[in-house]
C-alpha cells in the first residue's frame, strides 16, 4: 500500500464550528511538524491545525519534508508549506541549512504565534527564531515523555535549556508534564489528544462483521480476534506481545485467537521471524501501514497495547471509540488517564508476567470482554475534538495577548 495521498486525499470535511467567542481575534498561526508521514502526534497536527483553520484563523502548516507523503487529511484552508529540509540516509541536510530554512519560512510569514510539535522540531524552532525581530511568541508541544525516550545527551542539554525560553510548553499528560517540570523551571499545560470518533459508516460494518451464528453454520466456537496497532519499533513491545501469546499457547491455558498487526516500521521482518519460531506466524497477520484504521477495527474483538512507554495512545483511544475490549499495560502518559481498570478496559503492570495474565483473563472471559466494549466508548465524552481545541486556542490567544512589545532599534 502507497504511503503517500493523491491530491484530492488532503480534503477534510469542514468541523462543527465552535469559537471560543465572537469576539475571539483571530491569528495567523504557524504550525509546525517534520511531516504527516507518520502516527498519532501526525494525525492530531494535521487534525487541530484543519480545526484552527475552520475557527477562521490564517493557519500554515510547515513541515520540514517534501510534502510528497502525507497520511492524514489536511484542510485545504491550510496552506502547506513542506521546507524540503528532513535529513534521510539518502539525502543529508546540514543543520545550518534547517535552521536558516525554518527560519526564513518564521520571519517572513508575518505571524502572530508559532505551535510547534515533537521534541527535536521543537528544538528546531527554538533555535531558528533565537534573537528574530520582531520576535513571535513560540509554543511547543511536547508529545512524548522524556523520561523514556531520549533525544542524546547533546540534545536533552539543548531542551533543558531551551524549552523554558519557550512562550508555553504543552504536556500530553500529567505524567509529560512532572518529567518537564522535574528537570526544568517551567509550568507546563496538560492538555490530552483527542480522540477521532467512528465513521458514519462504522456501526454496520461492526455489525455485519458480528452477526451470531445461524443455525446452517459450525457451532465451533469463532477465534477471538486481536489486533494491534503502532509503528514496528521497540519501544511499542510487539515483540513481547507474539511472545505472550506464544506462551499461552505452548501452556494450553490460552483460547483460540488471531492477532492483525496495523503499521510499519524497523522491526517488520524480525518480528514476522520471531513469529515462525515460537510456531504462531499462521495467527498472526502483519497488515503494514493502513490509511483507515476503522474497517479492521470494527472487525476485531480486542485491541491490545502491549507498548514500554506511551505519550497519549491515539489508537488504543480509536479503539474504545470504536467499541472494543481494551488490554493495555500501564506505559505511563495518557494510558491511565483513559483508563479505568476494570470498567472500560483491563489495565495490566508494565512487564511481561503480567501481559500474559491479562490476556490469559480477557480471552478466557467473554462476559469480562463485552462489558468493557460496552463500556469503552465513553472515552468520546471525555477527550472530545472540541474541548482539545478550545484549549489549545486558549493557550495560543493568551501567549500572543502577553507578549511584550520589542525595545526600539
Amino acid at each position: 500500500m502507497s504511503s503517500s495521498f493523491d491530491e484530492s486525499s488532503r480534503n477534510l470535511a469542514a468541523p462543527r464550528e465552535n469559537v471560543i467567542s465572537p469576539t475571539t481575534r483571530r491569528l495567523k498561526i504557524a504550525c509546525v511538524i517534520h511531516s504527516l508521514d507518520g502516527g498519532g502526534a501526525e494525525r492530531v497536527m494535521a487534525g487541530l491545525a484543519s480545526r484552527m483553520a475552520s475557527r477562521r484563523h490564517d493557519v500554515v502548516l510547515i513541515t520540514l519534508d517534501d510534502g510528497t507523503c502525507q497520511r492524514h487529511p489536511l484542510s485545504d484552508a491550510v496552506r502547506w508549506q513542506p521546507l524540503n529540509v528532513l535529513s534521510t540516509e539518502n539525502r543529508k541536510v546540514s543543520l545550518v541549512t534547517r535552521l536558516r530554512r525554518l527560519r526564513e519560512a518564521i520571519s517572513s510569514g508575518g505571524f502572530d504565534v508559532v505551535l510547534s510539535f515533537c521534541d527535536s522540531t521543537n528544538l528546531l524552532v527554538m533555535l531558528a527564531t533565537r534573537a528574530m525581530r520582531p520576535r513571535v511568541p513560540i509554543v511547543l508541544s511536547e508529545r512524548s515523555d522524556p523520561a523514556h525516550q531520549s533525544l542524546g545527551r547533546v540534545r536533552e542539554w539543548l531542551r533543558d535549556r531551551m524549552y523554558p525560553q519557550a512562550d508555553a510548553v504543552i504536556g500530553l499528560s500529567d505524567d509529560v508534564a512532572e518529567t518537564l517540570k522535574s528537570r526544568m523551571p517551567i509550568s507546563p499545560i496538560v492538555i490530552a489528544s483527542a480522540v477521532e470518533s467512528p465513521p458514519e459508516n462504522y456501526a454496520a460494518l461492526r455489525a455485519a462483521s458480528h452477526r451470531p451464528q445461524s443455525s446452517g453454520e459450525s457451532e465451533s466456537p469463532q477465534p477471538i480476534r486481536l489486533i494491534a496497532i503502532g509503528r514496528l519499533e521497540p519501544e511499542k513491545g510487539l515483540e513481547r506481545l507474539l511472545g505472550a501469546l506464544a506462551v499461552l499457547d505452548e501452556t494450553g491455558d490460552g483460547a483460540d485467537w488471531r492477532l492483525k498487526i496495523l503499521g510499519d516500521g524497523s522491526q517488520m521482518a524480525s518480528l514476522q521471524s520471531f513469529a515462525r519460531e515460537r510456531g504462531i506466524e499462521a495467527r498472526i497477520e502483519f497488515c503494514g501501514w493502513e490509511q483507515s484504521v476503522w474497517p479492521h477495527l470494527a472487525e476485531s474483538d480486542v485491541f491490545v497495547l502491549p507498548s514500554h512507554y506511551e505519550g497519549f495512545p491515539s489508537a488504543m483511544l480509536e479503539a474504545m471509540a470504536g467499541g472494543l475490549a481494551v488490554l493495555a499495560v500501564d506505559a505511563g502518559g495518557g494510558v491511565r488517564s483513559a483508563i479505568r481498570h476494570g470498567e472500560n478496559g483491563w489495565l495490566v503492570e508494565n512487564a511481561v508476567e503480567p501481559l500474559i495474565d491479562g490476556l490469559r483473563t480477557i480471552l478466557s472471559d467473554p462476559h469480562l470482554r463485552t462489558r468493557l466494549a460496552a463500556s469503552a466508548p465513553e472515552v468520546c465524552d471525555r477527550f472530545g475534538w472540541d474541548a482539545m481545541l478550545d484549549a489549545y486556542e486558549r493557550v495560543l490567544i493568551n501567549v500572543q495577548k502577553t507578549m511584550p512589545s520589542d525595545p526600539p532599534a
